[in-house]
């Protein structure tokens, strides 16, 4: 069974660009994965709670530590995913289509069913993510994906995750929808796995940051 990690970056007001982005493996690569992620902990004498990626990244005391990491994680047959959406992308498109992009259902006189989600673009990469880890799945199996997420994002992101799941219409056109398997929202402090997700996400968010900063010429 494959096992799918994903943490955030850029939901907070303001962003200029919304990305998930973390691993997937099997779960024996995942517990040799673990192994090595607490023992570079140990030998620094840092504690698991303490890991995240922006407060560790730019402090130069921290950069031997986040390196032994990087090894731990590039030592590991885990595999990285990232997507990602540039907001004022998003959210030229109307508030309807943003509904619709985001789970809301078109019933058969054109109305739009549930409110869908159309002030987070955060949910346009959430679907991407779970296409991608599926088509790497093989027939016949699933994939479980857990994500690092506060309570009012998994309020919305689990029944969402249901929806994809279950509706064939939201699916539509995607071959590999019924490998989906189930949803988790684990704590980022006890979790290893999301750790690492976390620190993919944050220097996908800076790339992609600094690549449309020079686009449009900040």
């Amino acid at each position: 069974m494959i096992e799918a990690y994903f943490d955030e970056s850029g939901i907070h007001q303001g962003a200029k660009v919304c990305v998930i982005a973390g691993y997937f493996g099997y779960s024996a690569q995942w517990r040799a994965f673990n192994k090595k992620w607490l023992r570079v902990l140990s030998d620094f004498i840092f504690p698991l709670s303490d890991i995240h990626a922006t407060d560790l990244i730019e402090k130069r005391d921290h950069q031997p530590m986040l390196t032994a990491l990087a090894g731990a994680i590039a030592k590991s047959e885990i595999y990285p995913i990232s997507s990602g959406i540039l907001v004022d992308d998003f959210f030229s498109f109307t508030e309807d289509q943003r509904r619709f992009f985001t789970g809301a259902t078109i019933m058969p006189n054109w109305k739009l069913k549930n409110s869908g989600s159309p002030n987070k673009p955060y949910f346009i990469p959430f679907q991407r993510i779970l296409e991608n880890v599926t088509s790497y799945t093989e027939p016949g199996r699933t994939a479980n994906f857990a994500f690092g997420l506060d309570r009012p994002m998994e309020k919305y992101a689990k029944p969402f995750f249901m929806q994809i799941k279950e509706n064939p219409w939201r699916g539509m056109g995607w071959r590999t929808r019924d490998r989906l398997g189930v949803t988790s929202f684990p704590l980022a402090k006890e979790t290893p796995q999301l750790q690492a997700a976390d620190l993919l996400s944050f220097l996908t968010y800076r790339h992609m940051q600094e690549r449309l900063m020079q686009t449009i010429g900040w």
